[in-house]
């Protein structure tokens, strides 16, 4: 496995570790403290215009307190917020993700940033495909025989 394999690799498994984090909370009742920062220009990232033209290029959401309907999928999550006192469905693809902060347990995921630009839309599922097409460490890889 060569250096760009293991960093996919690496990647992908931060992104699954997102994931699962968030289907705990939906699935759960306690109150988390997340703070999610991603890129507003991925396809797949869904808020309204009006959040759009104030952040064309990343967003930051907080999930605390006042957050609702958060549901999780294979490749997005989307969740209710209050934004100017209304209430705004927002869907989120994974890999739109940069910086994932739990504050709660006080972890921290930083991804590898895509060069910016904010006239080019970024396909999720092109990601996605990559990413899974990268070589996949198998545990049975890692065990002395």
């Amino acid at each position: 496995m060569n250096k760009t394999d293991y960093k996919k690799s690496l990647t992908f498994a931060k992104f699954q570790v997102v994931k699962k984090a968030l289907a705990i909370i939906s699935d759960n009742d306690f109150t988390p403290h997340l703070e999610i920062l991603f890129f507003t220009y991925f396809n797949g990232v869904i808020v309204p215009d009006y959040l759009k033209k104030s952040y064309p290029t990343q967003m930051l959401i907080i999930l605390q307190h006042q957050f609702h309907g958060l549901k999780v999928s294979e490749d997005r999550f989307s969740v209710r917020l209050s934004f100017h006192g209304k209430q705004e469905q927002i869907t989120v693809s994974l890999f739109a993700i940069s910086e994932f902060h739990d504050k709660t347990s006080g972890d921290v995921l930083i991804f590898d940033k895509i060069s910016i630009n904010s006239d080019k839309k970024y396909n999720g599922k092109k990601c996605t495909k990559k990413l899974l097409s990268s070589s996949i460490i198998h545990i049975d890889q890692l065990r002395d025989k």
